[in-house]
């Protein structure tokens, strides 16, 4: 069509998904999206909806793109390996020259865990999935005799998912992936005395 700008909406995702990450939502405005993605507010609005709407769209692609890896590490039985291949994949993410510090995820409990609205409510069950996803595994180790009988395995999964958030929000205030690894070693090590 003549006269209409046309633009690579993975891309503009992308770089949407990337300046809430870096900003976070109240930050961000849509001079901001305009901005980083070269897109005109009219079309971006036409493409994605409100900033509400591009926030979660954003949220979702975070999801698939850089949340998934930690998850699908916690499919199997053994949840020391499990757990520090989760740890691994985090900490290579939080590792990347081209990523914003920390995570949207745990960015975003911050700003905005107890919104009543959309964003709050998917950023709830969010973590209640990754929460659920830890407590499985720990439910197949002990299944496997891998964990003891008597380990309180809600417990532990709590404690991890906040280890994990903690980590993303150690690494935005120093940047430096070492105090990042260190506590993601020391976590895996939790597993040698479960509560």
């Amino acid at each position: 069509m003549s006269g209409v700008k046309q633009f690579d909406q993975d891309q503009v995702m992308d770089r949407i998904m990337r300046t809430f990450w870096r900003q976070g939502y109240a930050a961000t405005s849509i001079d901001d999206l305009v901005d980083a993605t070269g897109v005109k507010r009219g079309s971006l609005y036409n493409a994605f909806g409100d900033k509400e709407q591009m926030f979660l769209a954003a949220f979702d692609r975070y999801l698939a793109d850089v949340a998934a890896p930690l998850d699908a590490a916690l499919a199997g039985s053994d949840p020391r390996q499990a757990l520090a291949e989760m740890f691994a994949a985090q900490l290579a993410e939080l590792d990347r020259d081209d990523s914003p510090n920390g995570c949207l995820i745990a960015n975003t409990c911050v700003e905005a865990g107890d919104r009543p609205d959309a964003i709050g409510k998917r950023l709830r069950a969010q973590v209640s999935a990754m929460e659920q996803t830890v407590y499985d595994l720990l439910l197949r180790a002990q299944a496997a005799g891998r964990l003891p009988a008597g380990a309180d395995l809600r417990a532990l999964a709590r404690f991890f998912v906040a280890t994990s958030r903690g980590i993303a929000l150690m690494h935005k205030t120093s940047g430096d992936i070492n105090v990042a690894r260190d506590v993601a070693k020391t976590a895996v090590k939790a597993l040698d005395a479960p509560v």
